[in-house]
């Protein structure tokens, strides 16, 4: 693959800054100089890379699942990578009080929409209606004011170690159990219009990511051990989160993924689905 012109700027890397990414990222700086690109990586929430890549702030991220379904227009999938789990995946939890078939209300992470989504499909399916509210100000002040708090991410995991709550439903198990399905939280996306004007660099960007989760993949104890330098997490429970997540975007878990999108639109959070075949000009792995 031939080097970019020099005038040209880097592609706009967005990454998300929870430990969760780490296996796509560890790696990906020199596999993509390995292949002659270079990138600018943006830290961020997956709400403020939602944001930035709608905006066009930044070029490739994964958006979460279901903000690509609201903007596919400008978005286009790159299939190699999904940020998924079948079952339990730990770092999305409801936190409640009182046992869920009781919950009145519900205080919502500002973190990540398609996890916002989940909860309300799963709401429906257990038979509970709750009000929602946004999470504001510190954990106590969730604590007295609502019955439920939704979070993700690695403050997610602390609070499940801490053993805040009385009780904890990690919604990546309780959607397998409803629906038999994978559950895709992220996906890998492009702006169409960096994707028609340097797909050669997108497809990059796209390979090295798979690069770096296929290495770390092979090297799993090595890899938590890395992870526990950068992030407030043992090894060892680093090593087990790991393989509870799944990274590629097979055709089971875009069946899962469909059926998300079913569900969002009959509660009203989706107004088109689109489609997931994958498009010729992507498939490059």
């Amino acid at each position: 693959m031939s080097v970019p012109p020099g005038a040209r700027r880097a592609a706009r890397v967005g990454r998300i800054e929870f430990v969760n990414c780490f296996p796509l990222y560890c790696h990906f700086v020199a596999e993509l100089e390995r292949l002659g690109y270079e990138a600018e990586i943006v830290e961020g929430t997956p709400a403020e890379l939602n944001r930035l890549l709608i905006d066009g702030e930044i070029d490739i991220a994964l958006p979460s699942s279901i903000e690509y379904a609201r903007h596919a227009d400008t978005l286009a999938l790159l299939p190699g990578i999904s940020i998924s789990s079948f079952g339990a995946v730990d770092s999305i939890q409801l936190f409640t009080q009182i046992p869920r078939a009781q919950l009145e209300s519900i205080a919502l992470t500002e973190k990540s929409a398609t996890s916002v989504c989940l909860l309300k499909v799963l709401c429906r399916e257990w038979g509970i209606a709750p009000s929602y509210g946004a999470r504001q100000g510190p954990l106590a002040q969730a604590l007295a004011n609502f019955g439920g708090l939704l979070l993700i991410g690695d403050e997610a995991l602390h609070i499940l170690r801490a053993g805040v709550y009385p009780h904890s439903y990690d919604l990546g198990e309780e959607w397998r159990l409803v629906t038999g399905l994978p559950m895709v939280y992220a996906v890998c996306a492009v702006r169409r219009e960096f994707l028609d004007e340097r797909g050669d660099e997108a497809r990059a960007v796209e390979a090295a990511l798979v690069a770096s989760r296929d290495r770390c993949a092979a090297h799993p104890l090595e890899t938590a051990a890395a992870a526990a330098q950068l992030y407030d997490f043992s090894a060892a429970y680093l090593d087990h989160y790991f393989d509870q997540l799944k990274y590629g975007f097979p055709a089971e878990y875009r069946r899962g993924l469909a059926e998300l999108y079913r569900r969002a639109r009959a509660i009203g959070e989706l107004d088109v689905a689109p489609s997931l075949e994958i498009d010729p000009g992507t498939a490059s792995l």
